[in-house]
C-alpha cells in the first residue's frame, strides 16, 4: 500500500512538472497542422467558382509552396488580430515582408480568407466570403500587379478560433 501511494505521488509530481512547462498563452507560434483534405476541396471549389466568374484558374504547386511558407506568419496575423490591434499591425507588416521574400520576384498576391470556428468551410461559404471580400481581393490583386489571375496556390489550417485559407494568386 505504501509503495502504491509513493508511485501515485511520483506520477502526480511528474504530471504537475509537465503542466508547468506547457504554454498557457492564446497565441500559438505556428499553425497546428495543414488540413490537406480541405485544401484539395478548396482548390476544386476555387476552380469552379473562378469558372462561374469567367476565369480559368489552375492550381500551381509552386504557388502552393509559397502559400505554405507564408502560413505561419499569416496565422500570427490572425492571432494578433484577435488579441491586439497594435500587434496585428506589426504582424501584417512582417507577413508582407516575408511574402515579398518568399515569392522571389514573382508577380503574385497573398489573399487570406478567415472563417470563424462556427462556420464550416464549404463551396457555398467560400463563395459567400469571396463575394463579401470581392472589392478587397480585387484591390489586393491590382496592387500586386496581378491583372489577369490564372494560377493559384492554397493552404488551409484549422486553429481553435478560426480556419485560415491562404491563397497566393498569380497570372
Amino acid at each position: 500500500m505504501k509503495k502504491m501511494k509513493r508511485l501515485v505521488a511520483v506520477l502526480l509530481v511528474g504530471i504537475m512538472a509537465l503542466a508547468m512547462l506547457t504554454a498557457c498563452g492564446v497565441t500559438p507560434s505556428a499553425p497546428s497542422m495543414r488540413d490537406t483534405a480541405l485544401e484539395k476541396s478548396v482548390a476544386q471549389w476555387t476552380v469552379e467558382l473562378g469558372r462561374s466568374n469567367g476565369l480559368t484558374l489552375t492550381v500551381d504547386s509552386e504557388l502552393t509552396e509559397i502559400s505554405n511558407k507564408c502560413l505561419p506568419t499569416a496565422v500570427k496575423v490572425e492571432n494578433a488580430r484577435l488579441t491586439s490591434p497594435n500587434a496585428h499591425f506589426d504582424a501584417v507588416n512582417k507577413r508582407e515582408t516575408f511574402f515579398a521574400e518568399a515569392k522571389k520576384g514573382k508577380t503574385a498576391a497573398l489573399v487570406p480568407v478567415t472563417f470563424t470556428s462556427e462556420i464550416e468551410v464549404t463551396k457555398d461559404t467560400l463563395a459567400y466570403a469571396y463575394a463579401a471580400l470581392r472589392a478587397d481581393v480585387q484591390s489586393n490583386l491590382e496592387q500586386a500587379g496581378v491583372i489577369n489571375p490564372t494560377k493559384f496556390g492554397v493552404t488551409v489550417t484549422k486553429q481553435k478560433e478560426y480556419t485560415l485559407v491562404l491563397f497566393v494568386v498569380s497570372e
